[in-house]
């Protein structure tokens, strides 16, 4: 089963682990967030070492169908982003 983790789950392990407030550890959490965000949005790929690469992948336009009918559509061009993990997260997860 999927657990989802949020930043308050986050931001709470690490208040029971470190101490820091909790408001510190949200604006910590926040600026690492946009941080990355930043850099895939001007680059296109961000690699954290130890962690993984997430990168934008350019989907072009592609034909579909519409489920339950006969209709034809075309899925426009778009972007879409991938994680790839470092060897060694592979290496913890295996």
């Amino acid at each position: 089963m999927a657990t989802t983790v949020t930043k308050a789950k986050i931001v709470e392990e690490i208040n029971q682990t470190v101490g820091l407030p909790k408001e510190e550890i949200y604006s910590i959490i926040d600026s690492i967030l946009n941080e990355i965000k930043s850099y895939l949005i001007k680059d296109g790929i961000v690699k954290i070492s130890s962690f993984g690469t997430f990168i934008i992948n350019h989907k072009k336009d592609r034909p579909g169908n519409i489920p339950n009918t006969a209709q034809k559509v075309v899925i426009k061009a778009r972007k879409s982003i991938s994680f790839r993990p470092s060897k060694t997260i592979k290496g913890l997860i295996n």
